[in-house]
């Protein structure tokens, strides 16, 4: 019994040795430590990222990937270089190009709202509203032609398993 007791304080004391030791090499690693510098101002949100009604929609920001997010950075950066130059009048002429290059829905409709986002800056709505009415038509025949092929796809597939049965009915106990 008395093996046991003078076993608990061994224990005991050699556990609040390393606590103590612990917190004297923490108090000294921090004394040696040079000061942190001071948190770098966040940067300003991405041009058409800052609430203004003009996004993209989801998928069109860093970190998601797929077709078009590529071309999409590419333009922010192009668009940020025109804007800080003073050249911001060019980026119709930028937007048109990629129109006339670009098939992918994604970024198509990503330069449409830029596009009607530059048109609008000098007061003139009415064009703006005639770009974003195009981008809407393009993105509803777009749907249309996925549903389409959607239905097809699942014609097809019912066709080639056969009709569907409904499950049985389970069987009434007495």
């Amino acid at each position: 019994m008395r093996a046991t007791t003078m076993q608990r304080k061994t224990l005991l004391a050699s556990t609040f040795a390393l606590l103590i030791a612990g917190t004297a090499a923490l108090a000294v690693a921090q004394d040696a430590a040079p000061n942190a510098p001071a948190a770098a101002p966040k940067a300003a949100p991405a041009p058409g990222h800052g609430g203004d009604g003009f996004r993209g929609g989801p998928g069109f920001g860093p970190g998601f990937g797929g077709p078009g997010s590529a071309v999409i950075d590419d333009l922010r950066a192009l668009e940020h270089l025109y804007k800080v130059s003073g050249r911001s009048k060019e980026l119709p002429a930028l937007y048109n190009e990629v129109l006339s290059k670009s098939q992918d829905p994604r970024v198509r409709t990503y330069v449409y709202h830029q596009l009607a986002r530059a048109q609008s800056a000098p007061a003139n709505p009415d064009q703006a509203i005639a770009t974003l009415r195009k981008s809407l038509d393009e993105n509803l025949a777009n749907e249309a032609r996925q549903r389409a092929e959607f239905d097809k796809m699942r014609s097809d597939w019912e066709q080639h398993r056969g009709p569907i049965k409904p499950a049985p009915a389970p069987a009434a106990q007495p």
